[in-house]
This record gives C-alpha cells, structure tokens and sequence, in this order.
C-alpha cells in the first residue's frame, strides 16, 4: 500500500493522459476497460506498447539518452572525483610545505 500511495500522482498523470490522447476523454464517452484500470499505467508508459526492446517506445536508446537516475549517478561520479582530486593536492601541498628549507 506504501508504494501504490507514493506512486498515485504518477499513475493518475498517465491514466489521465491515456484517457485524453487515446479516447478522447473529456469529450466523448469511454467505452474501454481501461477507463477503470488506472492501476494498470502505475509501471509503464500510457502510450508504450510494453515491450522492454521496442525501440519505437524507447528512442532513449537508439539515441543514447541518459535517464534521469543515469544523470545523479554521473553528476555524483564527478563531484566525488573533484573531492577526490582536491584532497590529493592539498596533501601534496603539506608535503611540499613540511619538507620546504626553512
């Protein structure tokens, strides 16, 4: 229940999308099962034919479109390496300061 409550805007948004861009829904009747099914769109796309290859529902491939989660993974990969970098610098910057003739 704690997942379908936190996923309840994502379901009505593309169960309200299936129903506009396929049934024209406000304006005319829904004569479809879908109609009550909002569930159905909690895990995929309302206009995705289902299928994980399909590369027609999913350019991001072809195209080399990184997801939103591949975007955070590569933003924190760089901001650790920055850290990483400094830390080294500002070692190699005591050494250089403690061996330094006085």
């Amino acid at each position: 229940m704690k997942r379908y409550s936190s996923e309840r805007e994502r379901i009505r948004r593309e169960h309200r999308f299936h129903l506009r861009y396929l049934h024209n829904w406000p304006k005319e009747v829904i004569t479809c099962p879908c109609e009550l099914q909002a569930g159905r769109f909690r895990k995929k796309k309302a206009l995705g034919c289902g299928k994980a290859r399909c590369l027609l529902c999913h350019y991001e491939k072809i195209f080399a479109i990184p997801s939103h989660n591949d975007r955070v993974r590569r933003l924190r990969a760089d901001d650790a390496k920055l850290d990483y970098l400094e830390m080294q610098n500002e070692a190699i910057c005591r050494t250089r300061a403690d061996s330094a003739p006085d």
